[in-house]
């Protein structure tokens, strides 16, 4: 166990000098190590030996990032540490002990107890330094000030007790809990999570709260498919029901409205069949994405891991429903063509409508607002949907002679990554078209955002999240071009193709669109392109709205520009 925690802890340093190349957040590579290992080592001294498995690594702040799935012996490499059969051959020479059949495979099983033993005790020096160093008397504070905590290097974890030893229900509460109830649980009890309202960790970044809805999401359906059994009867059988479900749903009207948010995940399986009996929907529809899928059976899988250390749960096999991502990420996302932006740009959202709730229809009204600043900044700045949609008045700052975007954390936001904090230069167009003037009305109003009016009264939910519903949904209607892949993020894809057809530097669009680079000097060891440097990157971006005249600022009106009311909650149906 020693010789084990040394090489967690070399490999935790490693990481922290060297970096992970399947990685940028750090804290996360390392969960991802610790976590598979673990698994790694209990089939090795459960079987005697360790059979390849799949590793699944996804972002929960990125729900368009594909998720990584590799195999056990491809991570292993990076952790350094050597077969059990070597460690074991090398302990019995240690004690001068013949070698074996039986006793190699005595000793594998000791090697893989030590690892197991090792990583989790490695898991609570990260959040109690003070648990590997024993308690000592404090003079001065009487005799009573003695060492009551054993030294870590001698603890030894108890198996977890059996269920028929757990006693009654009412005497462990972990076997009356249900699958949405111990979700709650794991989020108050992992400060990473930043527990219920987000405060949890007071240092370093915590689960934001689209990523805790999205945790109890999965937990919440489980135990609808259980018909709200306790988790602790959980079977493998429940998993393949809840995976018949999953194919048997439409992905983009899932849970999308307050009428199908009051059904049970059954429910709604058994209408989507009838809709697509009735022709109402094509089979090809039919079937949660790759991403969402293995996002909900990622966050499962953690979620009964954390489970089974305090109640024992059947061996769940979760690869068996984690499939491989495949697509290449350059394909995921679609571009837009010149030709398409101007067609975008010629909706009556910027030629004119008809009032602030008739926008799709033509008029002689031009309004500034989200609706008509959002998709003009995606298109020539290659921002993220919720970096455009939650910047405050203070993020566009006017120096040297020039505007630029401050892309940073601010109240309402924070970043996918560190990499994501930039400066991103207006392009002429966006002056041209009065952004620099709606920012000047908007303080003149006493307003503190960009877009107000995207603001949730509640606080929950993200701003860019509302601007698709109120903006973006209503573009897609009247944008006949737009195929499978096509949507907000495929402006950031255009920018950059365009870029890169120009031959602007990896670098320099690597800076555009906050992006990490790879390789060590590119990445590294390279400092962020100048703003002239990327000015004239941003000169490379087709203008396709030279057709639009500037319209005097025009700002909703204040009644519109406050934050959105809180939707009815639907009732909760566990079926």
């Amino acid at each position: 166990m020693l010789v084990e925690r040394d090489r967690l802890e070399m490999m935790h340093a490693n990481l922290q000098v060297v970096g992970a190349e399947d990685e940028d957040n750090l804290e996360q590579a390392l969960a991802l190590r610790l976590d598979a290992d673990e698994i790694a080592n209990l089939d090795g001294a459960a079987k005697g030996h360790v059979e390849d498995f799949l590793v699944a690594h996804f972002d929960p702040e990125d729900d368009e990032k594909p998720i990584l799935v590799m195999t056990w012996s491809d991570l292993a490499e990076s952790l350094q540490n050597g077969t059990a059969e070597d460690a074991a051959r090398d302990q019995l020479a240690r004690i001068s002990a013949e070698s074996n059949n039986l006793n190699l495979a005595m000793a594998r099983k000791a090697v893989h107890q030590a690892r197991i033993q090792a990583i989790r005790e490695f898991r609570s020096a990260l959040t109690d330094p003070g648990f590997t160093y024993p308690d000592v008397p404090i003079e001065g504070f009487g005799n009573d000030a003695i060492a009551t905590k054993p030294m870590a290097r001698h603890l030894v974890q108890a198996p977890s007790p059996s269920r028929a030893a757990t006693g009654s229900m009412q005497n462990n509460p972990w076997l009356s809990m249900t699958p949405s109830e111990a979700a709650l649980k794991f989020i108050d009890h992992n400060p990473r999570t930043g527990g219920q309202d987000g405060n949890a960790r007071k240092v370093g970044k915590s689960w934001s709260a689209k990523t805790r809805e999205q945790f109890k999401l999965p937990a919440m359906l489980l135990e609808q498919v259980m018909t709200g059994r306790p988790l602790a009867t959980i079977t493998h059988d429940d998993l393949l029901n809840l995976n018949s479900c999953f194919n048997r749903l439409h992905g983009p009207t899932f849970r999308k409205s307050n009428k199908q948010r009051a059904l049970t995940i059954l429910e709604i399986a058994n209408a989507t069949d009838g809709r697509v009996a009735s022709g109402e929907i094509d089979t090809k529809d039919v079937g949660l994405g790759i991403a969402t899928s293995n996002r909900h059976w990622s966050f499962l899988r953690q979620l009964t891991k954390w489970f089974s250390k305090q109640q024992p749960l059947p061996d769940l096999d979760y690869s068996a429903f984690i499939v491989p991502d495949h697509r290449n990420p350059r394909d995921g996302r679609g571009v837009y063509t010149p030709e398409q932006g101007i067609e975008l740009f010629s909706l009556p959202v910027w030629t004119g409508c008809k009032s602030a709730s008739r926008r799709m229809v033509p008029g002689s009204t031009i309004i500034h607002d989200s609706h008509y600043f959002v998709p003009l900044i995606g298109w020539y700045t290659g921002m993220r949907r919720d970096e455009i949609c939650g910047l405050e008045l203070d993020d566009i700052v006017f120096e040297d002679g020039f505007w630029h975007f401050d892309v940073r954390e601010n109240d309402v936001r924070a970043l996918k990554t560190i990499r994501s904090k930039r400066l991103i230069p207006l392009a002429e167009e966006l002056i041209r078209l009065g952004l620099p003037d709606y920012i000047g009305a908007l303080r003149e109003a006493g307003e503190r955002l960009l877009f107000p009016e995207l603001a949730a009264e509640s606080g929950k939910g993200t701003m860019g999240g509302a601007y698709y519903r109120v903006g973006w949904v209503a573009l897609k209607a009247k944008l006949p071009f737009l195929e499978r892949g096509q949507a907000m993020q495929s402006f950031r894809h255009t920018g950059i193709d365009m870029m890169k057809a120009a031959e602007i530097s990896l670098e320099v669009r690597a800076d555009f669109g906050g992006h990490a680079i790879a390789s060590e000097t590119g990445g590294r060891y390279s400092k962020a392109s100048r703003p002239d440097i990327l000015r004239r990157a941003i000169d490379t971006i087709t203008e396709v709205t030279k057709h639009l005249d500037p319209a005097p600022i025009n700002l909703l009106p204040d009644r519109l520009r406050g934050p959105r009311k809180a939707r009815g909650k639907p009732s909760a149906k566990q079926g």
